[in-house]
Order: structure tokens, then C-alpha cells, then sequence
């Protein structure tokens, strides 16, 4: 049996992993772009290791421009999807379940190492996976937890 997923809250907390995905890889090259202008400027002031021969250093720095609107973008739109995601899971009063939504929907963690994590069988997480995607929000879930402090 199949359940549609109702819960809006859902995407915004999966993109949150998309998105830091995206802004390593334009860490990455990043660095890369700042790896090679520092060659190149090696090379053209000569500098050991360098040979004096200048060679397309003026696009490179405007490559590297380029790349660092982009990351600062990507981390501005980053930090709002985190903030969003922040507040969606101190909405949730159960621990449990906060712990569980964000291995599950956040970090996208296999079935099998939530349940190793959580130490609860197969019939418990799909429970709490059920209540999670048949609300309407993480707020209008009914939290259950098994074990309560009092």
C-alpha cells in the first residue's frame, strides 16, 4: 500500500542536502580557479617555479569573479533553506521524531540505518513515516512516542 505524500515541509527539508551539495561543488571549484591563478601569476612575475610567460590571465580572473558571486549567492540561498529547515524541526516537540525526519528527510538515510540508529524495528519506522507524509505539515503531525519521561 502506497501513500501519497501530503507534507509540504517535506521538499523544503530535502532540498536543504541538494543545496549543500551544490555549494561544495562550487567550493571545489573555487579553490581549483584559485589554485591556478596563483600559478599563473607564478609564471608571470616569475616567480620560482614560474617561467614569466603570461597566458590568459585575464579571463581566469574573470572566471574566478564569476565563481564568487555565484558561491556567495548559493550560500545566501543556502543559509534561508537552513534557517526554514531549522524552524520546521524545532517545531517538532518529539526528539525522536526530530532525530528521525532529519535522517530520514534531510540526509537521506537508508531505511535500515535509521532503524540501527533509532534502535526500532521495521512496523515502528514505517509508522513514523506514515504519520510524517500523510499530514499536511510537521506541525499537524500526531507525534507518538512509545516511551514517555514523567
Amino acid at each position: 500500500m502506497t501513500i501519497k505524500v501530503r507534507n509540504q515541509d517535506i521538499p523544503i527539508l530535502a532540498n536543504v542536502l541538494t543545496m549543500m551539495q551544490g555549494v561544495s561543488a562550487t567550493e571545489q571549484i573555487r579553490l581549483w580557479q584559485q589554485d591556478r591563478l596563483w600559478n599563473m601569476t607564478q609564471k608571470i612575475t616569475g616567480l620560482p617555479g614560474g617561467g614569466g610567460i603570461p597566458g590568459g590571465y585575464e579571463k581566469n580572473f574573470a572566471a574566478i569573479g564569476e565563481i564568487e558571486e555565484r558561491y556567495a549567492a548559493q550560500c545566501e540561498e543556502y543559509t534561508k533553506a537552513l534557517q526554514e529547515a531549522e524552524a520546521i524541526l524545532n517545531a517538532i516537540p518529539s526528539q525522536t521524531m526530530r532525530v528521525f525526519v532529519t535522517l530520514k528527510y534531510v540526509m537521506d538515510i537508508p531505511d535500515k540505518k535509521i532503524m540501527r540508529e533509532l534502535n526500532i524495528g521495521r512496523r515502528r519506522l514505517e509508522t513514523m513515516r506514515r504519520a510524517v507524509e500523510s499530514a499536511e505539515r510537521m506541525d499537524k503531525v500526531k507525534w507518538s512516542e512509545r516511551y514517555t519521561a514523567f
